[in-house]
């Protein structure tokens, strides 16, 4: 059921994919400029979007070497599909203090890093949580099994 979907589909899929995380990237990094950046407002405008597009072409020509291998395309396009989601589910939720401490770490560059870790127990769960569900997923189908 879950690989009944042709390739094309789950290209796709792994197309919006890919465009939602960099629009989530977007989101993320808002609010955390880089510090000591002198350049004007369009020039960083200008570089922040070259480098979202950067972020994009890389995405499809890995999206475009995992189409060209010779065996089935559908496990692989699932699996880049759920991890690409999983980032942006892992990160969202604690992006306020994500950015409360690139800040803090700016203000103070001298003092020893806190590490957060409410912070790291979510993002590793739910990663993890994440990579066992796409593989348990990816085991109860044919393309799980050797032979």
């Amino acid at each position: 059921m879950l690989f009944s979907v042709p390739v094309w589909g789950w290209a796709c899929v792994a197309g919006v994919v890919s465009v939602g995380f960099v629009a989530t990237l977007r989101v993320i990094a808002r609010g955390v400029s880089p510090g000591g950046d002198v350049r004007p407002d369009r020039e960083k405008r200008r570089a922040r979007w070259r480098a979202y597009a950067v972020v994009l072409l890389l995405l499809a020509l890995l999206l475009g070497a995992n189409l060209l291998r010779p065996e089935p395309a559908s496990a692989i396009l699932f699996l880049y599909s759920a991890m690409f989601l999983a980032i942006p589910m892992a990160l969202l939720p604690v992006r306020g203090r994500i950015v409360r401490a690139v800040l803090a770490q700016r203000r103070n560059p001298h003092a020893p890093a806190k590490p957060d870790r409410f912070m790291t127990v979510w993002i590793c769960a739910v990663l993890s949580c994440a990579v066992i569900g796409a593989v348990a997923a990816l085991m109860t189908t044919p393309y799980g099994h050797a032979g």
